[in-house]
């Protein structure tokens, strides 16, 4: 009688674990597809690649090494600026410090 009753019991629970997975998960998924062909009638084309808080950029390596050339160009010209406007005075007519 015991095994009859423990049958039962986990039938029961298997029934009413599917029932609770084939409820409905995500109840606003009809709007998201419904927004998503919306959109993608009018600009999917434009929009790919991007996030919708636009925190993508797309990786080309073309301008990325444009940008490192320009930010080192900029750099060294910040620096030629700063040793213009604070010339090491030195005795020596050499121009080098001798350490020896």
């Amino acid at each position: 009688m015991k095994s009859y009753l423990f049958t039962l019991v986990f039938a029961l629970v298997f029934c009413g674990f599917a029932m609770a997975q084939s409820s409905d998960q995500n109840p606003r998924a009809q709007q998201a597809y419904e927004a998503y062909a919306e959109k993608a009638d009018n600009s999917h084309a434009a929009s790919l690649g991007a996030t919708v808080d636009k925190t993508y950029e797309a990786h080309d390596p073309i301008l990325i090494k444009e940008q490192r050339r320009e930010d080192r160009r900029e750099f060294r010209r910040q620096l030629r600026l700063e040793r213009a406007r604070r010339p090491i005075i030195q005795n020596n007519p050499f121009g080098y410090y001798p350490y020896w």
